[in-house]
């Protein structure tokens, strides 16, 4: 029997939907007669109950470069070791058995390793949904361009791709460097391709190499991750791959490696876990918590604290809030918070403010959150969410607040404060607008978030007979003053009013268009009245809406966002102005160089 150039490894786990069409894409796909490919197969079945085995034996009557085996343990790990035994080819590749290879995948990731001597090769590889298809790759730099004998200092992001099935290694490598799969239920080749990675000179092809299926169901990996076993499986690897990495003592490779575990798959890791929980168990996620607790001490000499406000602020240039807040809660074990915090795959921004002023609340009490970091999605939750949340009707917005109002409170005198030998500062307006009227009583609470905390909004907007007419209604509390300003580039047009001109609680701006040079106007608010100064957008929502003019101006969305502007279209002699300042800069940069 001749030895195979290629040998791969494919354990199969009740796959007998897909089975078929990943080995007619091995078998059948991977040779050309300008470039063959000599391969075998070794399926390693791991107890599989469907006809995933009698599938595969079916393909290997007619095919003899299949093998068929049962793996002597259990899970897919043991199931891959089993098949590497068994490998003849001078190249070793896997394969999942519900995935896809692409036609000559193979061929190009062999041709590479030829010509190069590399110890392995890695190609690029998407993401296939049932409505939609990713490719992580794409965000990665590594698989930008070609690279070829390249070390993982060279290219710290190619770090971010741990699957061992977009890749073939040379085998006297894998021997060399002792490379073995971990007998763990999830993920378990995360850690031998950190060894890999770690160890090897390797190549990358820009050939997409794989397609990844992803397949949710209970014997898929995502169920499994949703224990706290599965958990606790993948926190001990990734303990042990950050010991390897903090051993390579590259900083990039190690700032790398910190981000991909704190802002990406270590954190999904979590998220996933905790959604698909029905019962948050802390005594069975303790052995998690010290994991986790373990893994940030590698990073920081000064543990959960220094590496939240060190790490995460530093070397994980601007995570987002959820996570910063996530991390302390489960290294606190905290766990049934964070969930909390996490919720059931829907946007912050589509959560209702009941829901949102709880789970802040929750995150107030943990003791191990900032409570100053909480202004901003507190008032975001009261100021901009409210305003799309059909669950309020009437006073409810009001009643939250007044409930949460030891919230509210303690937030604000936080901000005051300060903290870790921080000078303090003033609440921003809107909260320091709620905070006295919580002094005040019921009533004044009440007419300061009828507007959604804004003391200013409009009611209606028109564009008619050559001018702007922006009707504005108020809550403001004894007004004293208000200024409407109009903003374009550095430009602002300005409308003062006096507290006599307030006193109905609406007002009409009218502007003559033509006041306005051609270009989109933003429009705003500043005032005072007894709560305190403030300053905002004034919001126009489609709704109030009127009448525009046809050619002069016209209402339109800026940055997204529910707010309004006025364009007007630039006019002859403007069109000129700007096209001769675009002419004037080339010429400048071209005088430059």
């Amino acid at each position: 029997m001749t030895t195979p150039e290629l040998s791969v490894v494919v354990p199969t786990h009740n796959v007998g939907l897909w089975v078929g069409e990943l080995l007619s894409s091995i078998l059948e796909d991977q040779s050309s007669p300008d470039d063959p490919v000599d391969l075998e197969v070794i399926l390693v079945d791991d107890a599989s109950t469907d006809d995933t085995v009698e599938i595969a034996e079916a393909y290997a009557a007619r095919d003899p470069r299949l093998t068929v085996v049962r793996s002597p343990g259990k899970g897919g790990g043991q199931a891959r070791n089993h098949g590497v035994s068994l490998a003849r080819g001078r190249f070793l590749a896997f394969a999942d058995g519900d995935d896809l290879v692409p036609r000559g995948a193979y061929a190009a990731m062999l041709r590479k390793t030829r010509e190069t001597g590399s110890d392995m090769v890695v190609g690029r590889f998407f993401k296939l949904f049932s409505d939609r298809v990713w490719w992580p790759v794409r965000a990665w730099p590594a698989f930008d361009e070609e690279r070829t004998l390249v070390r993982l200092a060279d290219a710290p992001s190619a770090l971010r791709n741990r699957a061992c099935w977009n890749r073939v290694f040379r085998r006297d490598f894998w021997d060399s460097a002792r490379i073995e799969f971990p007998d763990a239920s999830r993920s378990n080749d995360i850690e031998p391709m950190v060894h890999a990675l770690t160890t090897a000179r390797f190549d990358i092809v820009t050939e997409t190499v794989y397609v990844y299926r992803d397949r949710p169901g209970p014997g898929s990996m995502t169920a499994k991750s949703h224990s706290p076993a599965g958990i606790i499986s993948y926190l001990e690897q990734e303990l042990r791959c950050a010991r390897r990495i903090i051993e390579l003592g590259d900083p990039r490779v190690r700032a790398e490696y910190a981000s991909l575990i704190f802002d990406a798959d270590g954190w999904m890791a979590i998220v996933r876990a905790l959604r698909g929980m029905a019962v948050i168990d802390p005594a069975a996620l303790e052995p998690a918590r010290i994991l986790i607790a373990e893994l940030i001490a590698l990073f920081d000499d000064a543990g959960v604290d220094g590496l939240i406000d060190g790490l995460l602020d530093g070397l994980i240039d601007g995570l987002e809030r959820d996570k910063r807040w996530g991390w302390r809660l489960v290294s606190s074990g905290q766990w049934a918070t964070a969930a909390r915090l996490i919720g059931d795959d829907v946007r912050w921004a589509d959560r209702t403010v009941a829901d949102l002023l709880e789970t802040l609340r929750l995150v107030a009490d943990s003791g191990v959150v900032p409570l100053r970091t909480l202004q901003r999605p507190l008032i975001n939750a009261v100021a901009t969410i409210s305003l799309g949340d059909e669950t309020l009707v009437g006073d409810d917005l009001a009643d939250l607040v007044l409930k949460h109002r030891d919230l509210f409170t303690a937030v604000a005198e936080a901000v005051a404060a300060g903290g870790d030998g921080e000078e303090g500062e003033a609440p921003g307006w809107r909260l320091g607008r709620i905070v006295a009227a919580l002094e005040e009583g019921p009533e004044l609470l009440r007419q300061v978030v009828s507007g959604a905390t804004d003391p200013v909004t409009a009611t209606s907007l028109s564009l008619v007979d050559g001018r702007a007419h922006l009707h504005l209604a108020h809550a403001m509390v004894v007004p004293d003053r208000l200024r409407v300003v109009f903003l374009h580039d550095r430009r602002r047009r300005t409308l003062d009013y006096d507290a006599a001109e307030l006193a109905s609680g609406s007002l009409e701006v009218a502007l003559p268009t033509a006041a306005l040079s051609g270009g989109r106007w933003r429009v705003r608010f500043e005032g005072r009245d007894a709560l305190g100064e403030f300053d905002g957008p004034v919001v126009i929502h489609e709704d109030v809406i009127g009448e525009r003019i046809g050619d002069r101006a016209q209402i339109v969305p800026l940055d997204g966002r529910p707010q309004h502007g006025i364009e007007i279209p630039l006019s002859f002699g403007e069109r000129g102005v700007r096209r001769a300042r675009r002419v004037a800069g080339r010429i400048v940069r071209k005088v430059r160089r």
